[in-house]
């Protein structure tokens, strides 16, 4: 696997997990990060959401909806509350987290048997199991933010059972979307920018969280969007260091975990070791989502030369 990402030097890719850690002594960040899982995993609990209230900021935002649309804590607070109801079975298993600085990744799993239908879709008494992920941001020792993806897709194919429409082969379990996911990468490593469109599906989407003024920041849509992205990327960044620590593939989705530096090519500045993680999906074989998590604001900082 580590050779398909000798890429990376050559197209610097904007886009863990390892083993439960930090990488200081410093477990304050994980241990409060826990609690927003336990509130989670206990919708109904008045305890639960009074600890969550306390290490969670006031003006603390929930990141996941590409609108922008983000919630407060007391509309996550709200929807919550809903899934107490719709899903009251409902846990969030975390199962690898990892602390950098005040940043924490989370890579957990979300199983439930709604008793209503769900986004539409009545399970008739069907369990959904999907993979998540997050990044937390700290600040001023409480989560600032959260920045979260879930395979809700995923969970909808599986509440409408077998055979449904979408529906990957169970004997598949992803190696038809890592394949297409590798074949992307090395295509682009390789820089046949043909084999990139082909393998890309017309309406992809690439999203960067991050600071707005950085050149590479923002979510593209299409072909001609997202190569001009990559352009631009190339000629501000170079990565120095890439180590990938784990990768995963469930139906239509792969999640990638791993370590990285850059250094700008504005300032010459390199970054510190942070963590990143991917999430892409594929439709019809072809790249339909392109999903990248990474220390935004050591980057921010090295594009700016603090």
């Amino acid at each position: 696997m580590a050779k398909v990402w000798t890429f990376i030097s050559v197209v610097a890719l904007a886009c863990g997990s390892a083993a439960c850690g930090t990488t200081s002594q410093d477990t304050t960040g994980t241990t409060k990060v826990q609690k927003f899982y336990d509130y989670l995993s206990n919708p109904g609990s008045a305890e639960h959401a009074s600890a969550f209230t306390a290490i969670a900021a006031e003006n603390w935002e929930s990141i996941g909806n590409y609108s922008g649309k983000n919630k407060t804590r007391d509309a996550f607070k709200g929807q919550v509350g809903g899934f107490a109801k719709l899903i009251p079975d409902l846990k969030w298993d975390v199962q690898s987290m990892y602390q950098d600085g005040n940043t924490v990744i989370v890579r957990s799993r979300a199983t439930g048997t709604p008793v209503a239908p769900l986004f539409g879709v009545d399970g008739q008494g069907r369990s959904f199991d999907i993979l998540t992920i997050d990044i937390h941001e700290l600040e001023n020792g409480a989560i600032a933010r959260s920045y979260h993806v879930e395979d809700w897709a995923g969970a909808l194919r599986q509440l409408k059972g077998p055979g449904a429409a979408g529906t990957p082969p169970k004997s598949d379990d992803g190696k038809a979307a890592l394949d297409t996911v590798m074949a992307f990468m090395d295509a682009m490593g390789k820089g046949k920018m043909d084999a990139m469109s082909a393998l890309m599906a017309d309406d992809m989407v690439w999203h960067n969280e991050g600071d707005a003024s950085l050149p590479w920041i923002g979510p593209w849509k299409g072909k001609k969007e997202i190569f001009a992205f990559l352009g631009r990327f190339s000629k501000n960044v170079k990565t120095t260091h890439w180590e990938n620590k784990d990768v995963f593939a469930s139906g239509d989705t792969v999640a990638v975990f791993g370590k990285m530096k850059l250094r700008t090519t504005t300032s010459g500045k390199e970054t510190k070791e942070f963590t990143f993680a991917l999430r892409a999906k594929v439709r019809d074989g072809k790249v339909v989502l392109w999903n990248w998590f990474e220390d935004s604001f050591a980057v921010s900082n090295a594009f700016h030369g603090k």
